[in-house]
């Protein structure tokens, strides 16, 4: 052979050789993110069931007083399903008995409860390394306190505990995910927890290709009830 054809020889074989690792894969897609009315039909409640594996809901936004509510709907629909699944909370569940009776019809219809509220006395060390935050993160973090006027170092001691508690509950959700592929989850967190472009679904894609949806509560409007897809 001549030098230039052995030297395309080797560019190929590296090509074949990479392309098969993650230098080249694919990056997780961000998560979806979609509105909901409670008023939706069962089909459309189903639906969301069927197209994502891990479903998140803003905790501040869940309504427990009636069997209606987006909360019982989602945990109805995944009943039906058919298969198990996990249902995750920021909250400790003892704090409102409200929550306590929800997480109890929940394991009656087959689902195992992820406590993804972080131990106070969690430390860095205790959370396996593997994320990184997004770019700007302190930085999107300090705009959304700037009105309170805290000091930088109080500031990033802030900013350092929630980014633990975040890796805490993704780094939960992602385990859970991974050791039970054909289970679907159902997690409500804080809002501000569940950004396009940062926290807890953010970091969860970094450790899995989980199809994972983000759903906010859509107001009843004239144009009727339905589901309205972002992304």
């Amino acid at each position: 052979m001549t030098t230039a054809i052995w030297r395309r020889a080797i560019l190929f074989a590296a090509v074949g050789l990479f392309s098969g690792c993650s230098f080249f894969s694919r990056q997780p897609p961000l998560p979806r993110h979609a509105a909901i009315e409670s008023s939706g039909s069962d089909e459309k409640f189903a639906h969301l069931v069927e197209e994502a594996d891990i479903i998140y809901f803003p905790s501040e936004a869940v309504a427990l007083s009636s069997r209606s509510e987006t909360a019982w709907r989602l945990v109805e629909a995944l009943r039906r399903n058919g298969n198990s699944f996990a249902l995750g909370w920021d909250l400790r569940a003892e704090e409102d008995p409200k929550h306590r009776g929800f997480f109890t019809e929940a394991a009656k219809s087959g689902a195992e409860v992820l406590a993804l509220h972080p131990p106070a006395e969690l430390a860095p060390d205790d959370i396996s390394r593997g994320f990184e935050p997004p770019p700007g993160d302190f930085e999107r973090f300090a705009q959304r306190l700037a009105s309170r006027h805290v000091s930088e170092v109080k500031l990033r001691a802030i900013y350092e505990a929630e980014l633990l508690a975040e890796q805490f509950a993704a780094e939960k959700i992602a385990t859970y995910f991974r050791n039970h592929r054909s289970e679907k989850m159902l997690v409500f967190l804080r809002e501000d927890q569940l950004g396009p472009d940062h926290g807890v679904p953010y970091f969860v894609s970094q450790k899995t290709k989980a199809r994972q949806l983000i759903l906010n509560p859509k107001r009843h409007s004239a144009s009727g009830p339905g589901l309205l897809a972002r992304n």
